[in-house]
């Protein structure tokens, strides 16, 4: 009888079971939303674009990464650090032959990618959602809905350029793939088209605005200027590269390019340049990321209260010792000699050994150098530097410093020599260059508000019109080409710029070498040659390609 009823039992559970519903025992986790349902959430098109902005902020995998490559690698300034072991990524990179397992390019590489894959992901759910978005309670109007697709064109450009000026030909990918896809590497000419193709598209769409008329809410978002800027920094690149025979194409072609994207910006940008160059790298970063001379950057603010830090640039390229910072990107002798002694810019960009500084206790901040992997220039740069005022508990991580990534004196020195590349009026670019210089000398600032003794301030006197005009300021005369290069090093000095400029204009190779032979610290530029650019693309990337992708050729 036992043995019946148990079975009874067993049975009726069983049947029970079977009988149930699959949607009962079959259900979506709670708090997940699949795309479809995303989509529809307020505000999810401007996270996708947000999100393409983020590999931006990665302060070791883009800003430090950007400006190691740009100058530490080069001749304006060295790696830096704690001692020789500290950074040696950077240091390999500067001695002109890096191995394919360098982890400075594989960064580079990496994060770059990164950015790409959000680009081709948020165009590809723009495309296929557009319809369904949701803003502030109400459908995402269309006006919106195009500028997002133009923002994010502008986004993916900026990250294959920065590819570009490092390993010159890369994978492209331009859709959403297969993770099982492997790719080799794509040509030079291709690549340039694309990246035209991307920045026409933005500067084609009515509803993406000029930077005049970004509201301060939306400063750090991209827009007509910056594209402009792009599209005339990369044709630079691209007509330099023709010039050499390093790719196909017509160089005089490319220099109207450049001509014509930075004329728009000047002749009809409402742009203008900050009167001090002071309210750029003071320290606050209250004025300049604000000002009609920021065409691009990255907003920072250090606010806990929203998980929002300070970028770990301004400390990782501070003094060390009673400064606080971790010593990297120190400028070199090289570029501290090439300034003028009666230009302001020297003072903002280079900071000496035994500087002193005001301390918010009402003492002083004597800046040591001695001790790291700084014995030999002892500087530090200037434009890195947040002086205590302008941190929160005097934590160098804890400020508002930012990126400029592009700014408006870049454009007048990209206008200047595009200009004298193509034949044109030499009044109209020494007109363009003499603004940046100007600015320099007239009226910028000869003191460090923030300092209490600056080496670099020794001689700087206030300059009026007529001493400029006669001592100061590039005539007629001159070799104007030459005149402007060294002005963009004076500009845009440890800004990420060198190594773009040299490779550009083909004296990579002879201004290592001859740098490796004046100074010989770390064996900069010992290796250097006209085979060292293209950087080696990253092992690990030929490995997972299953032979798809090969290593460049002079590597």
């Amino acid at each position: 009888m036992t043995r019946t009823i148990t079975y009874l039992v067993m049975l009726a559970v069983l049947s029970f079971i079977t009988a149930c519903k699959r949607d009962f025992l079959e259900r979506d986790p709670y708090g997940v939303l699949d795309e479809t349902d995303y989509f529809k959430t307020d505000g999810a098109g401007l996270k996708l674009v947000t999100g393409c902005y983020q590999p931006m902020l990665d302060g070791w995998g883009y800003t430090i990464n950007k400006v190691a490559i740009g100058d530490e690698s080069v001749d304006n300034a060295d790696a830096g650090g704690s001692d020789p072991g500290d950074r040696p990524q950077t240091t390999e990179v500067g001695r002109g032959r890096p191995l394919s397992s360098n982890p400075l390019l594989f960064e580079t590489w990496s994060n770059r990618y990164l950015g790409i894959g959000k680009c081709n992901i948020a165009l590809d759910a723009l495309k296929r959602e557009g319809g369904n978005l949701v803003e502030n309670g109400a459908p995402l109007p269309s006006e919106a809905l195009a500028r997002y697709f133009a923002e994010i064109k502008f986004l993916r450009a900026w990250y294959y350029f920065d590819l570009i000026t490092v390993f010159k030909e890369v994978p492209l990918l331009t859709s959403v793939e297969d993770p099982a896809t492997r790719k080799g590497k794509a040509r030079i000419e291709e690549l340039r088209n694309q990246l035209y193709t991307d920045l026409d598209e933005a500067l084609a769409e009515p509803n993406f605005p000029r930077a005049s008329e970004l509201p301060t809410s939306e400063t750090g978002r991209a827009t007509k200027d910056a594209a402009y800027t792009l599209k005339a920094r990369a044709a630079l690149f691209f007509a330099g590269l023709m010039e050499q025979g390093k790719m196909e194409g017509d160089a005089q072609g490319e220099y109207l390019i450049a001509k014509e994207m930075a004329g728009e910006v000047v002749q009809h940008g409402q742009l203008s340049l900050l009167p001090d160059f002071q309210d750029l790298f003071r320290g606050d970063y209250q004025i300049g990321p604000f000002s009609k001379e920021c065409i691009f950057g990255v907003l920072r603010k250090f606010d806990p209260a929203f998980n929002l830090t300070g970028d770990p640039f301004a400390i990782m390229n501070a003094g060390r010792n009673n400064v606080g910072g971790w010593g990297g990107d120190t400028p070199t002798r090289d570029l501290a000699a090439a300034f003028d002694a009666a230009d302001p810019r020297k003072m903002f960009t280079i900071i000496s050994h035994n500087d002193t500084f005001k301390a918010t206790s009402g003492g002083e901040e004597v800046h040591n150098y001695r001790g790291y992997f700084n014995d030999y220039n002892l500087q530090q740069n200037r434009k890195a530097f947040v002086p205590q005022a302008y941190r929160q508990q005097n934590d160098l991580q804890r400020s508002n410093w930012q990126p400029y990534w592009i700014r408006y004196s870049e454009v007048l020195l990209i206008y200047a020599e595009a200009i004298i590349r193509t034949n044109g009026s030499r009044t109209d670019a020494l007109n363009y260059l003499n603004q940046v210089r100007h600015r320099a000398y007239v009226t910028t600032s000869k003191m460090d508000e923030s300092a209490i003794y600056r080496l670099f301030a020794a001689g700087l006197k206030t300059m009026d019109e007529e001493t400029f005009t006669s001592d100061y300021a590039i005539k007629a005369s001159d070799d104007i080409l030459r005149a402007i290069k060294q002005e963009r090093r004076f500009e845009l000095a440890l800004e990420g710029f060198r190594l773009y400029d040299l490779i550009r204009w083909g004296e990579y190779a002879s201004t290592m070498k001859a740098f490796y032979e004046k100074y010989g610290f770390a064996d900069k530029g010992r290796d250097a040659s006209e085979n060292s650019w293209p950087f080696p693309i990253p092992q690990i990337e030929i490995d997972r390609s299953n032979g798809a992708l090969v290593q460049n050729n002079n590597y």
